[in-house]
């Protein structure tokens, strides 16, 4: 694997198999169908592309912000210190490294955002050897947080063994950050878990998703130097997580939306119980909306490009791609979200 930690399978070998055996994001739900993402995995951020976005209630008379839009484009896979070469090329061009996609069924290709909330923005990439242990590599992204670097993901360099943590800058913004761990999802009920989930956002710390260094396997949080905070809602599901049909799936998003909730995923909680977690921040402004769209496995990058594209337009940045229990496959896009991102994509801008 030459890239993020992105997909499904890739997050599999990169987390060396700790979530199934202690519970990370739920299996077959919520970001798993034929693109990137999958939901709780090693990834993590702060914000994806069009963070913030307009279009927030605008009431007493007052005018809304500007829309939000962006632009993707798409640059064949690249490994290793090559990949990120060309992570810092298109970083100081404005371009945000979104993730590795498979599309059409096996070809990888590396996928980039920029928006008009982040245009003056231009970001460094670095990586780090992963600590053996959890209280190693949360050190090592507390080292890397001071200096204005948020963890974006594991990072398979393909220049030799082991996982390497990549971190992102922008240059732009002097924000910093801390992280701590809790205890995985997997040991927790949902009530404990949603209870953990609050203690931290109350401290203005958000999940960054389960992860695993050595024989250790936690949550990870993370916070950084604004007075942001945040509260959480875990919902218990049933089946594999991601809901019976589209349609449940898109009712669930747009009543969950509308009080200004974020969709982070499908957990694995203790006993082998799912529950959808959606996350609200301080800085939300209005309703979250959400555009649930059908996708075939085996469109082409170009295919992938031009629906991302038209629908940044509008406003709506990539999620994930995810599938239902009635094996349906489609593409989450948000428009809107003050924290627009995917536990295992992770972040794209830093906040």
């Amino acid at each position: 694997m030459n890239a993020l930690a992105m997909t499904r399978r890739a997050a599999a070998l990169a987390l060396t198999a700790c979530l199934a055996a202690c519970g990370g994001g739920g299996g077959g739900d919520v970001f798993g169908g034929g693109g990137n993402g999958g939901g709780g995995g090693g990834g993590g951020g702060v914000d994806g592309g069009g963070n913030g976005g307009g279009g927030g209630n605008g009431g007493g008379g007052t005018t809304p912000p500007p829309q939000v839009t962006g632009q993707y484009i798409v640059q064949p896979a690249a490994s290793g210190a090559a990949l990120l070469a060309a992570l810092n090329d298109q970083g100081s061009r404005g371009y945000a490294y979104l993730s590795a996609m498979v599309t059409g069924g096996s070809a990888q290709n590396e996928f980039y955002v920029t928006d008009t909330a982040h245009s003056g923005s231009r970001l460094t990439y670095e990586t780090v050897a992963q600590a053996d242990s959890g209280d190693g590599l949360v050190a090592q992204l507390n080292q890397q947080g001071a200096r204005g670097f948020v963890f974006k993901g594991p990072y398979m360099s393909g220049d030799g063994p082991g996982i390497s943590l990549l971190t992102v800058r922008d240059a732009a913004r002097g924000a910093t950050y801390s992280y701590e761990r809790q205890a995985i999802s997997g040991s927790l009920g949902s009530d404990a878990f949603q209870a953990q989930l609050n203690a931290e956002g109350a401290r203005g710390f958000r999940l960054v998703g389960p992860i695993g260094a050595g024989q250790d396997s936690f949550n990870l949080y993370a916070r950084d130097s604004s007075a942001t905070t945040y509260s959480y809602t875990v919902i218990p599901v049933s089946g594999s997580g991601g809901m019976a049909s589209g349609d449940a799936l898109r009712q669930r998003l747009n009543e969950q939306g509308a009080q200004g909730r974020f969709y982070l995923g499908a957990f694995s909680l203790q006993g082998g119980a799912i529950g959808q977690v959606f996350e609200k921040s301080s800085a939300q402004n209005g309703a979250v909306e959400y555009d649930l769209s059908a996708v075939s496995l085996q469109q082409t990058a170009d295919q992938k490009l031009a629906a991302m594209n038209q629908r940044a337009a509008q406003g709506f940045f990539f999620v994930s791609d995810l599938s239902t229990d009635d094996s349906s496959t489609y593409t989450l896009s948000a428009r809107n979200a003050a924290s627009l991102r995917s536990p295992l994509v992770g972040v794209a801008f830093p906040n």
